[in-house]
């Protein structure tokens, strides 16, 4: 699954201005991977100087495929911006078209920096590129207001490349077990360390104060474990930190609860939906578990199980052993993962899905073979073992087409069993792999 900015697009700017003494080290003092680059790191910098050639509106990206749609909201609020400085609604750039074609690399960020003209010594954050096109990231409008056709311009991610090992050079204390891979026999960092930590700082800019685990009353903490922007070791972190607190009482006044295939937003819809499910339904249940906790003493389910290996979450395979609230499916093709079949020929997939006890029932299960992500197969009826809190679902397939296919299997449990409703279905997924000659 591709990774993406997110919001590290403004932390980057943030870390720039606190350190920018960090992006110079990095190319030239011994310890940084700049003063000894491998092949892949010089093969991945782009240092570029070019002029403007023509602005690209947010309709003229969409078309060209260098951005995705903006909202209603999105694109309003930056059009009366742009209008206020001058501007004429509905065109304002989000990308330039420059006089040169720029190199194919790993570009996953970088800088434009104005040369020439009203804007000269400005720099607009790049979030990608392609071809002769350079879309920006985050970005001044009163400097992109000056910023004209024939301006010179340069284009360099060296920065950018710079920031992505920064996290060597920050090592904290040693109760941050995930960094002891920087950590040399004798627990001092391997590599130059910089003059402060940053994830404090910014850590209080963001939260106003660093966390303790110190809280008054009850919580239950949800964390995922596809997680791409806070990482799931990071809960048991947390975790660690309230039972430095509470000691024995812990368990009387806290959970934590992993939520398998799930990324960090909450979304119902995902950007790749055969692959990852939304963590609402856990989000919304937890909120009704935490006010029956609070309001009626009514015990939550327990916490998920787990162990930390080299920085990995790592959960039981079954429900039994895991705890927490969200289904385990398993899916299979005639009892395996992986089946090489001729055109024409039909299958069929057996799902069993296991649901912690007392969280309700198994709910819906729907099914995608094509890829798209739409789940256009439901299974119709669903018997469910309340007894042994599991379920059972099967469907046939043909496969009429060549190629190499992910069937999936989508799941939701509900606490009350009510298959009608949108609200607290837990779901997860399981896909097998089919190949089609």
């Amino acid at each position: 699954m591709a990774i993406k900015l997110w919001g590290f697009i403004a932390l980057y700017q943030g870390m720039r201005m606190a350190d920018a003494k960090f992006f110079e080290d990095f190319w030239k003092v011994k310890g940084y991977l700049g003063a000894n680059p491998t092949a892949s790191l010089l093969k991945a910098r782009l240092q570029k100087t070019s002029k403007i050639k023509a602005g690209i509106n947010i309709d003229e990206a969409v078309k060209l495929g260098i951005k995705e749609p903006e909202t209603a909201g999105e694109r309003g609020s930056a059009d009366l911006a742009w209008k206020s400085m001058g501007g004429v609604e509905g065109k304002m750039p989000v990308a330039f078209q420059i006089e040169d074609i720029l190199p194919d690399v790993n570009f996953m960020g970088g800088d434009l920096v104005i040369k020439t003209g009203e804007a000269a010594g400005k720099t607009i954050q790049l979030a990608s590129i392609k071809d002769d096109k350079v879309v920006f990231g985050p970005v001044d409008l009163s400097v992109l207001a000056k910023i004209k056709v024939g301006d010179e311009v340069y284009i360099d991610n060296s920065n950018f490349l710079a920031v992505q090992t920064y996290h060597r050079h920050q090592v904290p204390g040693k109760e941050y077990k995930v960094w002891d891979q920087f950590r040399d026999a004798e627990g001092k960092p391997i590599y130059p360390q910089r003059p402060f930590l940053l994830g404090p700082l910014f850590t209080r800019g963001a939260a106003g104060v660093l966390p303790t685990g110190k809280f008054k009353g009850k919580m239950i903490l949800l964390c995922s474990l596809w997680d791409r922007e806070a990482f799931a070791w990071q809960g048991d972190f947390y975790r660690d930190m309230v039972k430095a607190n509470l000691g024995e009482k812990t368990d009387d006044n806290f959970r934590l609860w992993y939520t398998d295939r799930a990324l960090h937003g909450d979304l119902s819809k995902q950007e790749d939906p055969t692959r990852t499910v939304s963590y609402l339904g856990v989000l919304q249940q937890a909120l009704r578990d935490l006010s029956a906790w609070c309001e009626k003493g009514i015990t939550p389910s327990a916490s998920t199980n787990y162990q930390i290996e080299d920085g990995q979450v790592i959960v039981p395979s079954t429900t039994a052993e895991r705890k927490g609230i969200q289904p385990i499916v398993k899916l299979t093709v005639k009892g395996e993962k992986k089946k090489v079949i001729k055109q024409g020929q039909t299958l069929t997939f057996t799902a069993v899905v296991d649901v912690p006890k007392n969280t309700g029932k198994l709910v819906s299960a729907e099914w995608d073979f094509d890829g798209k992500g739409d789940f256009p197969i439901s299974s119709k009826k669903i018997t469910f073992d309340a007894k042994n809190s599991q379920a059972s679902v099967s469907i046939t397939y043909k496969f009429t087409t060549k190629g190499t296919y992910f069937p999936t299997v989508r799941v939701a449990s509900q606490r009350d069993g009510d298959s009608k409703t949108p609200f607290a279905r837990i779901q997860n997924l399981d896909r097998v792999r089919v190949i089609v000659q």
